[in-house]
């Protein structure tokens, strides 16, 4: 089957996107930190390692709605959301780092009602509405121009009128040359006291808001190497340079001549894998992170502020008490 023309314009866009930010941050700004024998080099370091498998599937997720907002989530773990009025095309997103090992995978959608827009308020989801999820693997060992690549699923949602949210899980079936340990073997958190676990969640966050307002970058190398670790089994050999976007980003923050921890945002706890892993979603800013922080980064040719979130995922590890980061 030949490779269906967005899977090209999704490779395009990322290797555009790899030259235009990279050539932004070339502009390097006065507080710009050595790399020479920096903590972060051991980061670097894990990303050149050879990786050569037989074969290196890459899975990926699309969606296509109409009429609603939605949330893709595997093994628990959220990878797109789109909340735009607006169709969406060539947005094919891989999804190695949330499968662990061959076998099957749980997916789950959540889709929600449109809300307020030129104002009329849309609060339910309707059976004209709709929602298809795409699930579609190549393999990064074929050359590119064989455009091979397989559908490995295609899911529609069964929509009724009048549903105030949407949510569906399902399975599918993947196989990977790889298999990690990530939070497998980890401890069943929702057996675990709720406030307890909540306070641990809470002062986790706080320390970690703390390494990076100190600019400790050996402290937040030291919690992140293992996450770091399983991703290059699990995504980085697909795309070098997208990891390099990756490492380049965390850098910028230990660089950063200006940065504000934000108060956590009013927050919900969200238990993925099996109970095993627990992250802070914000209820006030649909599909982000609670925790957020103020720092400048390199756009057209300036230093600007934004807001950035990132989702910890939290575990603890088999025969450990302390919560750890995983992905």
């Amino acid at each position: 089957m030949k490779l269906h023309t967005h899977i090209f314009y999704y490779w395009a866009t990322v290797i555009l996107s790899v030259f235009v930010f990279c050539g932004s941050c070339a502009q390097d700004h006065k507080k710009n930190k050595t790399m020479k024998n920096r903590p972060i080099n051991k980061i670097y370091e894990l990303h050149k390692q050879k990786i050569d498998y037989p074969s290196m599937p890459q899975y990926f997720v699309e969606g296509y709605q109409s009429g609603c907002f939605y949330e893709v989530y595997i093994n628990g773990l959220l990878v797109f959301k789109h909340y735009e009025n607006v169709g969406l095309m060539n947005h094919a997103t891989p999804i190695n780092s949330r499968i662990l090992k061959s076998g099957p995978q749980k997916v789950t959608i959540k889709l929600f009602p449109l809300g307020k827009i030129d104002g009329k308020e849309y609060t339910t989801i309707d059976a004209d509405d709709s929602f298809r999820l795409k699930i579609f693997k190549r393999d990064k060992k074929q050359p590119y121009e064989a455009g091979a690549y397989d559908i490995v699923k295609e899911h529609y949602a069964t929509l009724t009128d009048g549903l105030p949210y949407y949510e569906e899980t399902f399975i599918f079936e993947a196989e990977v040359p790889y298999e990690l340990k990530g939070w497998s073997e980890s401890q069943i958190l929702t057996d675990i006291d709720k406030d307890k676990l909540e306070k641990e969640i809470l002062a986790f966050y706080k320390e970690y808001g703390q390494i990076l307002e100190k600019r400790d970058e050996k402290k937040w190398v030291d919690i992140v190497i293992q996450s770091e670790k399983e991703e290059i089994h699990s995504a980085d050999f697909f795309d070098k340079e997208k990891i390099k976007l990756r490492i380049d980003d965390f850098t910028n923050t230990f660089d950063n001549e200006d940065i504000e921890i934000k108060p956590l945002d009013k927050y919900k706890i969200i238990f993925s894998g099996d109970g095993k892993v627990v992250s802070l979603q914000s209820t006030e800013r649909r599909g982000k992170s609670a925790f957020s922080f103020i720092e400048n980064i390199d756009y057209q040719g300036e230093r600007q502020k934004v807001r950035t979130s990132r989702f910890i995922y939290l575990h603890k590890p088999k025969g450990s008490n302390k919560l750890e980061i995983i992905r």
